[in-house]
């Protein structure tokens, strides 16, 4: 049906039913298929029950935060375990911080994988640079209603500071 159709039927007052395509299917192919409806008791029951963990996670969170400040002097020592396990800890953290009320965590925490991937092997400068992050993880975990602007110029000031090292790390070998 063209669009004048269309107007012309709204004009009429007859009402069409238009079946929009779906971008996953013309962007995936056919085969995916349609998103399923949960029932809203279903969903509900969910974000209760995701609701109740998030005090768990908040003490699991913080245990994990404890590991990564123990895990950094080895890794800077050139520790590969302990390298592995740094990145391994920072991505689930990136990963759950968000479903469980602390998406200022996992923007924290999203900074320090990138910053980890960018780097094959973890030094004194790199070391300082995961603490400061580490540092700014454990802030956001403790007061998770802090003032947005503050956490959105600590994570300029880590990007400014993971930018600054790498040109200097660029000016440094070439």
């Amino acid at each position: 049906m063209s669009e004048n159709d269309l107007i012309k039927a709204s004009q009429k007052g007859e009402t069409r039913i238009l079946k929009v395509p779906s971008i996953a299917k013309r962007k995936l192919g056919q085969d995916i298929t349609d998103p399923v409806r949960l029932d809203p008791r279903v969903l509900e029951k969910m974000q209760d029950t995701i609701k109740s963990l998030e005090s768990k996670y908040a003490e699991a969170l913080s245990e994990q935060v404890t590991r990564l400040i123990e895990l950094s002097d080895p890794a800077a020592n050139g520790d590969a375990r302990s390298a592995a396990d740094l990145y391994t800890i920072a991505h689930d953290i990136r990963g759950l911080a968000g479903t469980f009320g602390r998406p200022l965590v996992g923007r924290f925490a999203n900074l320090l994988c990138t910053y980890i991937e960018g780097h094959d092997n973890i030094g004194p400068l790199e070391n300082s640079i995961i603490r400061f992050h580490v540092e700014a993880i454990r802030e956001a975990l403790k007061n998770p209603d802090s003032d947005p602007n503050l956490a959105s110029e600590t994570l300029r000031a880590l990007e400014n500071l993971i930018m600054a090292t790498m040109n200097q790390t660029r000016l440094a070998a070439g």
